[in-house]
């Protein structure tokens, strides 16, 4: 079924604008729950990777999938997670088959990368189990390489996970956040307004996260410990990694479940990760209550040069917004006005996009609650998606979004899919297919794509518009693609790179409407 969304682009916010069209992919997110049997993982799947797994230019897209319980597996054919090949115009094949990635782990997150620096991007798995490592042959198939690379001894809930360059040594570390301590064999019945429901996070222990450090051909050390990650147990929904402090190593932002979010900030030239959560301002938001936390993002909002960050948390506790100062964060939910936009709405995936290209950082969010869908709340539970348009510096609603139907909400993506100068956006949905929202791509403004490889790197275009590389987004989710950069109406911007380790380029007067390619040095 096809939806048609009106919505105002560009400059004209409150005028009619052209339609945007949700067309639907041939799977469904299996979450194994029933109507009697509500195990907590069953409301978290829906994480999706995009990325060009096959080199062709055109970016693909992977859909994690669920699985049975109490085993927390998959053991039939609809459990399988997806890989849907691009084959322009908006079409997509299922190729899952073919490429060898449909699993057998209870699945939720996936994080896209070339761990092994082959030039083919690399796939890692979230699940109930541990991660699953995927290697990229670059024919169109992957290699299960998880024992192989060290990383198959931890067992625990992973529900995210983010490559990166923790020391700057030029090839890909891991983070891997984990939930909590979850046993099917434990776990407790919750009663919802007389039917069973899932149950409070309050009712599972923490646990801490894992770092991993690449060893070069394709091994992977655990070195959590060393780095102070197990020191600091939580319950972590999702990942940010960007250069918080500017000191030119990575740091980490995890959002927590109804616990203080964490961040953990590079010291010793990525040796040791000090947790600093309080300190600068992002434990929670201005009234000291810790929220139900869930995806994030860390981008520049504000044109300062700066990643700020955001996150996605439940009704009445608003979507916090963070203005990073360079000493500290500064909340900024209620100046921007997203208190107000985003009191009364849950949410997952969410992430910093420019969906009009007039320059500003847009929000697009997955919305719902994490009730279960079949229970006494159920039908209360399910939300539009939204997208949050900025005018400089304060948000309003993309007339039209309403229109979307309500349904359990989870990742999101936001990607030039049809290569056409606007981002289309991806959304996953509990007991649903996924959706790609094609953008209209209406007005006469024009764009820039800056196609970098390596997490970590900072890219400004024109005079104050910066995006920082990052393999994690939103809910456990990944984006492997070119940077979009919106320019309104200007034809030309000078575009600065600056690499993890501090080599720069610089291109001046770079022509818009296009994709440019600009290789590590």
């Amino acid at each position: 079924m096809r939806f048609l969304i009106s919505f105002a682009l560009a400059y004209a916010l409150a005028a009619p604008g052209p339609t945007w069209t949700q067309q639907s992919l041939p799977m469904v997110l299996k979450t194994g729950e029933t109507l009697t049997r509500k195990p907590l993982p069953a409301t978290m799947p829906g994480g999706l990777a995009v990325f060009d797994f096959d080199g062709d230019g055109r970016l693909d897209l992977f859909f994690t999938n669920g699985g049975d319980f109490p085993s927390g597996r998959k053991t039939r054919p609809e459990h399988a997670n997806r890989l849907f090949r691009n084959l322009g115009g908006m079409r997509f094949a299922d190729v899952t088959a073919s490429a060898g990635v449909a699993g057998t782990d209870y699945s939720f997150g996936a994080t896209a990368g070339d761990f092994d620096a082959d030039g083919h991007i690399d796939l890692l798995v979230s699940g109930l189990h541990g991660v699953t490592l995927y290697r990229n042959r670059g024919d169109g198939t992957f290699a299960d390489v998880t024992r192989q690379a060290g990383l198959a001894a931890d067992t625990r809930w992973a529900v995210a996970a983010a490559w990166f360059d923790k020391d700057n040594d030029r090839d890909l570390d891991l983070v891997v956040i984990h939930y909590v301590a979850w046993d099917a064999t434990t776990e407790p019945p919750c009663i919802v307004d007389g039917k069973p429901d899932f149950c409070h996070p309050k009712h599972y222990a923490t646990t801490t996260h894992s770092l991993y450090e690449n060893r070069g051909s394709g091994v992977f050390a655990d070195v959590s410990e060393a780095a102070g990650l197990n020191a600091h147990p939580g319950k972590g929904m999702s990942v940010a990694v960007a250069d918080f402090d500017g000191d030119g190593y990575a740091d980490l932002f995890v959002p927590n479940d109804r616990v203080f979010n964490q961040l953990f900030l590079s010291r010793n030239q990525g040796k040791k990760f000090e947790e600093s959560a309080f300190a600068w301002g992002v434990a929670a938001p201005l009234d000291g209550n810790p929220t139900s936390s869930m995806g994030t993002d860390a981008q520049d909002f504000d044109h300062d040069g700066r990643p700020d960050i955001i996150y996605s948390a439940l009704r009445d506790e608003t979507f916090p917004l963070y203005r990073n100062t360079g000493s500290g964060f500064e909340e900024v939910t209620a100046s921007t006005r997203l208190n107000v936009l985003s009191r009364l709405m849950a949410g997952w995936g969410i992430l910093f996009a420019d969906l009009d290209n007039d320059g500003e950082q847009d929000i697009v969010v997955a919305r719902s609650d994490a009730l279960s869908v079949n229970g006494q709340r159920g039908q209360a539970a399910k939300e539009p998606p939204s997208w949050f348009r900025q005018h400089k510096g304060r948000f309003e609603h993309g007339t039209g979004w309403d229109a979307l139907p309500k349904a359990m909400w989870r990742g999101a993506a936001a990607v030039d899919l049809d290569q056409d100068g606007c981002l289309d956006v991806v959304l996953t949905a509990l007991d649903g297919a996924p959706q790609v929202l094609r953008n209209p791509c209406a007005g006469q403004v024009h764009w820039l794509a800056v196609d970098v490889r390596m997490p970590g790197t900072r890219i400004r275009v024109g005079p104050s518009q910066w995006r920082f590389v990052s393999s994690a987004t939103g809910y456990s989710s990944s984006i492997a693609a070119p940077q979009h950069f919106g320019l309104g109406n200007a034809k030309t911007a000078d575009v600065e790179i600056i690499w993890p380790g501090g080599a720069t380029k610089l291109l001046k007067a770079v022509a818009a409407d296009r994709i440019i390619q600009v290789p590590q040095p």
